[in-house]
Formats: C-alpha cells, sequence, structure tokens
C-alpha cells in the first residue's frame, strides 16, 4: 500500500503496480510450491 500512497498524483497507478507485484509474487510461490 505504500507504493500507491508514495506516488504524487498518480495512486490508482500506483496501486495497480503493487497489485501486479503481489499477484507475481503469488505465481512465483505457487511455482515454488508445485
Amino acid at each position: 500500500m505504500a507504493l500507491g500512497t508514495g506516488c504524487a498524483g498518480g495512486s490508482n497507478f500506483g496501486a495497480g503496480i503493487a497489485i501486479i507485484v503481489v499477484i507475481i509474487l503469488l505465481l512465483i510461490a505457487l511455482g515454488i510450491v508445485f
């Protein structure tokens, strides 16, 4: 959430990046588990 609030005038853009990063981390975790 810090990424979203850290972007000046681009909260939506920052939130999108944060969501994408979380999804990528989840995919990597699933890849390691499976």
